[in-house]
């Protein structure tokens, strides 16, 4: 049975599901694969994997180099996960690419090493043409699974100076006989802004005493210190959505989710390398596209309290924080 809201595609009276990519080099593969289809026959795509660095050392290794040979433009390729975190992740991997550009010695290096990648000759091949168009100005190609009202906030963010910055969504689906399908489409800022508004939708509120009614005295009791602990952390706001309670700094920073149970809060939380869980309290979780956490557990009584805080506080500290 096919789940409800997940986008099938139907040919020659086969259905195609939409695929979840489980790692990022599965869709990275796919974006070498299909260049040309993704950016034009004039485009030159520099398969390879060099680290760019600033002034002061800070870098990032971009998974490819463009040229668009037609407007002469330069384009550092980012292939990502919607289910990565976007703005930890992606925004801050982005960042270190334009700081690592601004650096004069990085882009003579950079043109020099690609010149030197190519054997057929040609522009591409040419140190100086490369230098000349990295000089001109770098644009930013973002490969994603998917469109997202966060993704769409971090390119309008990455393109206030002038920066072109290009999302390009690439789905895949699979039919039973694991045959596939994708399907894309290059999105500028403004085209971006547009589209994201069909890919997502506004959250429904409801009060939290409506989550509450569920259960007894003693879990709203549970519920009532562990939200007033969760909210007395710096500028923490917390939202009541249909089937779950968030809380966030920003709507781009959400550390923390709690559903409420019949006889237990099942807490979601964001976590990073430095997670440390002494108790084996939390159970690892994939993260999917509309699903962004990495960790559960749950709460049963006030003595739960005191160590989910110090789960909670970590997801603070990575999302919040850095």
């Amino acid at each position: 049975m096919q789940y409800e809201g997940v986008p099938v595609v139907i040919l020659n009276d086969e259905v195609y599901s939409l695929y979840s990519y489980k790692r990022e080099k599965e869709l990275e593969k796919l974006a070498v694969e299909h260049t040309e289809e993704l950016f034009g026959k004039n485009a030159h795509f520099f398969n390879v994997k060099r680290k760019i660095v600033s002034k002061s050392g800070i870098g990032s290794t971009p998974d490819g180099y463009l040229v668009d040979l037609a407007s002469d433009k330069f384009f550092i390729i980012e292939v990502e996960l919607s289910s990565h975190d976007i703005v930890h992740h992606v925004m801050n991997q982005l960042s270190r690419f334009k700081l690592a550009m601004g650096n004069s010695e990085t882009r003579y290096d950079l043109a020099r090493f690609l010149a030197n990648t190519v054997k057929k000759g040609g522009k591409v091949s040419d140190m100086n043409y490369l230098a000349r168009t990295i000089e001109h100005g770098v644009g930013i190609f973002i490969i994603i699974d998917s469109v997202s009202e966060q993704l769409t906030e971090v390119v309008e963010h990455l393109a206030k100076d002038g920066t072109d910055v290009r999302a390009i969504p690439f789905e895949t689906y699979a039919n039973s006989r694991n045959q596939l399908l994708h399907k894309f489409t290059t999105f500028t800022r403004e085209a971006l802004e547009q589209e994201a508004k069909k890919w997502t939708f506004k959250w429904t509120t409801v009060p939290v005493d409506q989550h509450l009614e569920k259960t007894d005295s003693g879990l709203k009791g549970v519920y009532s210190t562990l939200s007033k602990q969760i909210c007395s952390l710096p500028n923490v706001k917390e939202k009541s959505r249909k089937n779950w309670i968030t809380y966030q700094t920003s709507p781009l920073k959400n550390f923390c989710t709690v559903k409420v149970l019949p006889d237990r809060l099942e807490v979601h939380i964001k976590c990073d390398n430095s997670f440390m869980d002494e108790k084996g309290i939390t159970k690892k979780i994939e993260r999917t596209p509309s699903w962004t956490f990495d960790r559960v557990f749950t709460v049963s009584s006030q003595k739960d309290v005191e160590d989910a805080m110090r789960l909670i506080r970590q997801a603070y500290r990575c999302t919040c924080v850095r």
